[in-house]
Protein backbone atom coordinates (compact mmCIF):
# COMPACT_ATOMS: atom_id res chain seq x y z
CA UNK A 1 0.00 0.00 0.00
CA UNK A 2 2.74 2.25 1.01
CA UNK A 3 4.71 1.21 -2.58
CA UNK A 4 1.25 2.57 -4.38
CA UNK A 5 0.90 5.88 -2.33
CA UNK A 6 4.06 6.83 -3.57
CA UNK A 7 3.47 5.22 -6.95
CA UNK A 8 0.28 7.49 -6.93
CA UNK A 9 1.86 10.96 -5.37
CA UNK A 10 4.92 10.64 -8.01
CA UNK A 11 2.48 10.40 -11.09
CA UNK A 12 0.15 13.24 -9.93
CA UNK A 13 3.40 15.14 -9.13
CA UNK A 14 4.57 14.88 -12.97
CA UNK A 15 1.02 15.46 -14.14
CA UNK A 16 0.95 18.99 -12.14
CA UNK A 17 4.09 19.49 -13.07
CA UNK A 18 3.75 19.03 -16.73
CA UNK A 19 -0.07 21.01 -16.98
CA UNK A 20 1.92 23.84 -14.88
CA UNK A 21 4.47 24.03 -17.67
CA UNK A 22 1.71 23.49 -20.70
CA UNK A 23 -0.49 26.57 -19.14
CA UNK A 24 2.71 28.68 -20.08
CA UNK A 25 1.45 28.74 -23.45
CA UNK A 26 -2.47 28.53 -23.10
CA UNK A 27 -4.06 32.09 -23.20
CA UNK A 28 -6.83 31.73 -20.61
CA UNK A 29 -8.79 34.52 -22.55
CA UNK A 30 -9.07 32.12 -25.73
CA UNK A 31 -10.33 28.96 -23.49
CA UNK A 32 -13.03 30.98 -21.50
CA UNK A 33 -14.26 31.78 -24.95
CA UNK A 34 -14.36 28.06 -26.45
CA UNK A 35 -15.96 26.86 -22.61
CA UNK A 36 -18.50 29.69 -23.40
CA UNK A 37 -20.02 28.58 -26.46
CA UNK A 38 -19.83 24.81 -26.21
CA UNK A 39 -22.59 22.95 -28.54
CA UNK A 40 -24.39 20.68 -26.39
CA UNK A 41 -25.54 18.16 -29.45
CA UNK A 42 -22.27 17.03 -30.02
CA UNK A 43 -21.20 16.96 -26.44
CA UNK A 44 -23.71 14.34 -25.63
CA UNK A 45 -23.16 12.33 -28.85
CA UNK A 46 -19.56 12.61 -27.29
CA UNK A 47 -20.17 10.58 -24.22
CA UNK A 48 -22.77 7.98 -26.18
CA UNK A 49 -19.60 7.24 -27.86
CA UNK A 50 -17.73 7.57 -24.49
CA UNK A 51 -20.10 4.77 -22.79
CA UNK A 52 -20.24 2.51 -26.21
CA UNK A 53 -15.99 2.53 -25.34
CA UNK A 54 -16.50 0.74 -22.26
CA UNK A 55 -18.85 -1.68 -23.32
CA UNK A 56 -16.91 -2.62 -25.83
CA UNK A 57 -14.01 -2.87 -23.45
CA UNK A 58 -16.18 -4.93 -20.88
CA UNK A 59 -16.84 -7.37 -24.03
CA UNK A 60 -13.55 -7.82 -25.21
CA UNK A 61 -12.60 -8.95 -21.32
CA UNK A 62 -15.51 -11.60 -21.62
CA UNK A 63 -13.85 -13.10 -24.81
CA UNK A 64 -10.52 -13.86 -22.30
CA UNK A 65 -12.51 -14.85 -19.42
CA UNK A 66 -14.62 -17.64 -21.34
CA UNK A 67 -11.78 -18.56 -22.56
CA UNK A 68 -10.70 -19.90 -19.31
CA UNK A 69 -14.18 -20.81 -18.97
CA UNK A 70 -15.09 -18.11 -16.23
CA UNK A 71 -18.56 -18.06 -15.60
CA UNK A 72 -19.97 -14.49 -16.06
CA UNK A 73 -22.42 -12.47 -17.78
CA UNK A 74 -21.75 -9.31 -19.78
CA UNK A 75 -24.38 -7.53 -17.96
CA UNK A 76 -21.97 -8.30 -14.83
CA UNK A 77 -18.94 -7.64 -16.52
CA UNK A 78 -20.42 -3.81 -17.52
CA UNK A 79 -21.11 -3.25 -13.53
CA UNK A 80 -17.79 -4.65 -12.95
CA UNK A 81 -16.05 -2.58 -15.47
CA UNK A 82 -17.68 1.06 -14.74
CA UNK A 83 -17.11 0.14 -11.11
CA UNK A 84 -13.34 -0.28 -11.14
CA UNK A 85 -12.99 2.93 -13.87
CA UNK A 86 -14.50 4.51 -11.36
CA UNK A 87 -12.91 4.10 -8.27
CA UNK A 88 -9.60 3.75 -9.95
CA UNK A 89 -9.32 7.54 -10.84
CA UNK A 90 -9.99 7.95 -7.02
CA UNK A 91 -7.80 5.58 -5.17
CA UNK A 92 -4.05 6.19 -4.84
CA UNK A 93 -2.80 3.29 -5.92
CA UNK A 94 -0.36 2.33 -9.11
CA UNK A 95 -3.27 -0.70 -9.75
CA UNK A 96 -6.22 1.45 -9.70
CA UNK A 97 -9.16 0.29 -11.88
CA UNK A 98 -7.38 -3.27 -12.81
CA UNK A 99 -7.14 -4.18 -9.05
CA UNK A 100 -10.86 -3.31 -7.94
CA UNK A 101 -12.05 -5.77 -11.23
CA UNK A 102 -9.63 -8.21 -10.11
CA UNK A 103 -11.28 -8.12 -6.59
CA UNK A 104 -15.02 -7.88 -7.76
CA UNK A 105 -14.32 -10.34 -9.70
CA UNK A 106 -12.63 -12.95 -8.19
CA UNK A 107 -14.27 -12.83 -4.45
CA UNK A 108 -17.42 -14.13 -5.85
CA UNK A 109 -15.32 -17.04 -8.43
CA UNK A 110 -13.04 -19.73 -7.24
CA UNK A 111 -10.77 -18.78 -10.10
CA UNK A 112 -8.81 -15.81 -8.49
CA UNK A 113 -5.71 -16.52 -10.65
CA UNK A 114 -7.18 -16.62 -13.72
CA UNK A 115 -9.17 -13.78 -13.56
CA UNK A 116 -6.08 -11.82 -12.59
CA UNK A 117 -4.54 -13.25 -15.57
CA UNK A 118 -7.45 -12.66 -17.99
CA UNK A 119 -6.56 -8.86 -16.67
CA UNK A 120 -2.75 -8.97 -17.85
CA UNK A 121 -3.70 -10.48 -21.07
CA UNK A 122 -5.67 -7.83 -21.31
CA UNK A 123 -3.60 -4.86 -20.97
CA UNK A 124 0.03 -6.47 -22.47
CA UNK A 125 -2.69 -7.07 -25.71
CA UNK A 126 -3.94 -3.79 -25.48
CA UNK A 127 -0.71 -2.20 -25.37
CA UNK A 128 0.36 -4.25 -28.34
CA UNK A 129 -2.80 -3.31 -30.65
CA UNK A 130 -2.32 0.34 -29.30
CA UNK A 131 1.32 0.44 -30.59
CA UNK A 132 0.60 -1.44 -33.82
CA UNK A 133 -2.19 1.15 -34.37
CA UNK A 134 0.11 4.37 -33.52
CA UNK A 135 2.98 2.86 -35.58
CA UNK A 136 0.54 2.74 -38.59
CA UNK A 137 -0.84 6.31 -38.11
CA UNK A 138 3.15 7.41 -38.18
CA UNK A 139 4.06 7.76 -41.89
CA UNK A 140 0.46 9.48 -42.55
CA UNK A 141 1.28 11.49 -39.24
CA UNK A 142 4.46 12.83 -41.29
CA UNK A 143 2.81 14.16 -44.51
CA UNK A 144 1.30 16.41 -42.09
CA UNK A 145 3.79 17.19 -39.43
CA UNK A 146 7.05 16.59 -41.65
CA UNK A 147 8.99 17.15 -38.19
CA UNK A 148 7.47 14.50 -36.31
CA UNK A 149 11.11 12.69 -34.72
CA UNK A 150 11.44 9.21 -37.10
CA UNK A 151 13.03 7.96 -33.80
CA UNK A 152 9.34 7.81 -32.23
CA UNK A 153 8.79 5.17 -35.49
CA UNK A 154 11.97 3.27 -34.71
CA UNK A 155 11.42 2.83 -31.03
CA UNK A 156 7.90 1.94 -31.75
CA UNK A 157 8.97 -1.06 -34.06
CA UNK A 158 11.17 -2.33 -31.71
CA UNK A 159 8.82 -1.99 -28.54
CA UNK A 160 5.74 -3.90 -31.12
CA UNK A 161 8.98 -6.41 -32.21
CA UNK A 162 10.15 -7.52 -28.57
CA UNK A 163 6.45 -7.61 -27.02
CA UNK A 164 5.40 -9.68 -30.04
CA UNK A 165 8.61 -11.62 -29.80
CA UNK A 166 8.11 -12.65 -25.88
CA UNK A 167 4.73 -13.70 -26.50
CA UNK A 168 5.80 -16.21 -29.01
CA UNK A 169 8.52 -17.48 -26.84
CA UNK A 170 6.45 -17.42 -23.71
CA UNK A 171 3.58 -19.68 -25.32
CA UNK A 172 6.14 -22.04 -26.97
CA UNK A 173 7.89 -22.82 -23.89
CA UNK A 174 6.45 -25.10 -21.00
CA UNK A 175 3.89 -23.81 -18.64
CA UNK A 176 6.17 -25.28 -15.62
CA UNK A 177 10.04 -24.43 -16.85
CA UNK A 178 12.87 -24.77 -14.95
CA UNK A 179 13.89 -21.49 -15.82
CA UNK A 180 11.04 -19.63 -14.94
CA UNK A 181 9.82 -21.76 -12.29
CA UNK A 182 13.50 -20.94 -10.47
CA UNK A 183 13.30 -16.97 -11.18
CA UNK A 184 9.65 -17.14 -9.64
CA UNK A 185 10.62 -19.22 -6.25
CA UNK A 186 12.87 -16.01 -5.83
CA UNK A 187 10.23 -13.74 -5.98
CA UNK A 188 7.76 -12.92 -2.57
CA UNK A 189 4.19 -14.96 -3.35
CA UNK A 190 5.98 -17.48 -5.37
CA UNK A 191 3.51 -19.79 -5.46
CA UNK A 192 0.46 -17.30 -6.62
CA UNK A 193 2.96 -15.62 -9.00
CA UNK A 194 3.56 -18.91 -10.41
CA UNK A 195 0.27 -20.15 -10.60
CA UNK A 196 -0.81 -16.50 -12.33
CA UNK A 197 2.28 -17.32 -14.66
CA UNK A 198 1.57 -21.06 -15.43
CA UNK A 199 -2.11 -19.86 -16.54
CA UNK A 200 -1.28 -17.15 -18.53
CA UNK A 201 1.19 -19.47 -20.96
CA UNK A 202 -2.04 -21.60 -20.98
CA UNK A 203 -4.07 -18.96 -23.16
CA UNK A 204 -1.36 -20.07 -26.28
CA UNK A 205 -4.62 -23.23 -26.08
CA UNK A 206 -7.03 -20.19 -27.29
CA UNK A 207 -5.57 -18.54 -30.05
CA UNK A 208 -8.99 -17.57 -31.62
CA UNK A 209 -10.08 -16.01 -28.41
CA UNK A 210 -6.75 -14.03 -28.36
CA UNK A 211 -7.02 -13.29 -32.27
CA UNK A 212 -10.53 -11.98 -31.54
CA UNK A 213 -9.85 -9.35 -28.75
CA UNK A 214 -6.80 -8.25 -30.80
CA UNK A 215 -9.17 -7.24 -33.50
CA UNK A 216 -11.31 -5.62 -31.06
CA UNK A 217 -8.44 -3.93 -29.69
CA UNK A 218 -7.94 -2.19 -32.84
CA UNK A 219 -10.59 -1.72 -34.11
CA UNK A 220 -12.31 -0.29 -30.65
CA UNK A 221 -9.16 2.50 -30.87
CA UNK A 222 -11.21 4.00 -33.91
CA UNK A 223 -13.63 5.29 -31.10
CA UNK A 224 -11.25 7.84 -29.66
CA UNK A 225 -10.58 9.27 -33.03
CA UNK A 226 -14.53 10.06 -33.27
CA UNK A 227 -14.97 10.92 -29.37
CA UNK A 228 -12.13 13.73 -30.06
CA UNK A 229 -13.83 15.05 -33.42
CA UNK A 230 -17.16 15.55 -32.00
CA UNK A 231 -14.91 16.98 -28.72
CA UNK A 232 -13.74 19.14 -30.97
CA UNK A 233 -16.80 20.40 -33.01
CA UNK A 234 -18.66 21.25 -29.30
CA UNK A 235 -16.01 23.26 -28.48
CA UNK A 236 -16.39 25.36 -31.88
CA UNK A 237 -12.70 24.03 -33.01
CA UNK A 238 -12.01 23.79 -36.79
CA UNK A 239 -9.74 20.09 -36.95
CA UNK A 240 -9.88 18.44 -40.06
CA UNK A 241 -11.50 14.59 -39.14
CA UNK A 242 -8.27 13.66 -41.38
CA UNK A 243 -5.74 14.99 -39.40
CA UNK A 244 -6.74 13.10 -36.23
CA UNK A 245 -6.89 9.60 -37.68
CA UNK A 246 -3.26 9.88 -37.18
CA UNK A 247 -2.55 11.91 -34.72
CA UNK A 248 -4.98 10.22 -31.97
CA UNK A 249 -3.36 7.14 -31.98
CA UNK A 250 0.02 7.93 -31.17
CA UNK A 251 -1.23 10.18 -28.61
CA UNK A 252 -3.33 7.45 -26.97
CA UNK A 253 -0.46 5.27 -26.57
CA UNK A 254 1.82 7.44 -25.46
CA UNK A 255 -0.01 8.41 -22.74
CA UNK A 256 -0.68 4.79 -21.34
CA UNK A 257 2.30 4.87 -20.60
CA UNK A 258 2.13 5.11 -16.61
CA UNK A 259 4.48 7.96 -15.96
CA UNK A 260 2.08 10.08 -14.95
CA UNK A 261 -2.11 10.30 -13.77
CA UNK A 262 -4.05 8.60 -16.69
CA UNK A 263 -2.18 10.22 -19.19
CA UNK A 264 -2.91 13.94 -17.33
CA UNK A 265 -0.44 16.68 -18.82
CA UNK A 266 1.38 13.66 -21.19
CA UNK A 267 -1.69 13.75 -23.48
CA UNK A 268 -1.97 17.70 -23.23
CA UNK A 269 1.31 18.06 -24.36
CA UNK A 270 1.16 15.93 -27.52
CA UNK A 271 -1.92 17.65 -28.28
CA UNK A 272 -0.38 21.04 -27.78
CA UNK A 273 2.90 20.06 -30.20
CA UNK A 274 1.31 18.52 -32.93
CA UNK A 275 -1.85 20.24 -33.31
CA UNK A 276 0.29 24.07 -33.07
CA UNK A 277 2.49 22.25 -36.44
CA UNK A 278 -1.01 22.03 -38.22
CA UNK A 279 -2.11 25.89 -37.07
CA UNK A 280 -3.99 25.26 -34.24
CA UNK A 281 -2.95 27.24 -31.48
CA UNK A 282 -1.87 26.24 -28.34
CA UNK A 283 -4.62 26.90 -26.33
CA UNK A 284 -6.86 25.04 -27.98
CA UNK A 285 -4.73 22.25 -28.55
CA UNK A 286 -4.67 21.93 -24.84
CA UNK A 287 -8.26 23.08 -23.83
CA UNK A 288 -9.06 19.91 -26.21
CA UNK A 289 -6.47 17.14 -24.73
CA UNK A 290 -7.45 18.32 -21.07
CA UNK A 291 -11.16 18.33 -22.36
CA UNK A 292 -11.04 15.18 -23.51
CA UNK A 293 -9.15 13.76 -19.73
CA UNK A 294 -11.92 15.48 -17.95
CA UNK A 295 -14.29 13.46 -20.49
CA UNK A 296 -12.98 9.95 -19.83
CA UNK A 297 -13.25 10.75 -15.81
CA UNK A 298 -17.26 11.83 -16.30
CA UNK A 299 -17.89 9.00 -18.39
CA UNK A 300 -16.80 6.37 -15.75
CA UNK A 301 -19.77 8.20 -13.36
CA UNK A 302 -22.04 4.92 -13.81
CA UNK A 303 -19.64 3.37 -11.78
CA UNK A 304 -20.31 5.74 -9.12
CA UNK A 305 -24.04 4.42 -8.79
CA UNK A 306 -23.20 0.81 -9.26
CA UNK A 307 -20.64 1.64 -6.13
CA UNK A 308 -23.07 3.72 -4.25
CA UNK A 309 -26.20 1.36 -4.84
CA UNK A 310 -23.88 -1.25 -3.88
CA UNK A 311 -24.87 -3.86 -6.23
CA UNK A 312 -22.83 -6.84 -6.22
CA UNK A 313 -21.90 -9.56 -8.36
CA UNK A 314 -23.42 -12.85 -7.33
CA UNK A 315 -21.69 -16.57 -7.73
CA UNK A 316 -22.29 -17.94 -10.63
CA UNK A 317 -22.54 -21.86 -10.92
Amino acid sequence: MKKGLISYFWRLLISLLLLLFLLRFVNQNEVNQLLSNLIWPYLIVYFGLALLDRLIMAYKWKILLEAKEIPCSFGKLIVVYFKGTFLGNLLPTSLGGDAIRAYELSKNTRDGEEVITSIIMERYLGFLSSALMALMAIPLLILFVPAFPRTIMVLLTLFLAGGLFFLFWLFRGKPHSSKISNLLGRLPWAEKIGKISTSFVLYRNHPRALGRFFIWSFGEQLLPIGATYLLSLSLGLPIPFHYLIPIIPITQFFARIPVSLSGLGIQEGLFVWTFTQIGISASSAFTLGLASNLGNILSSLPGAYFYFRGKSIPHEQ
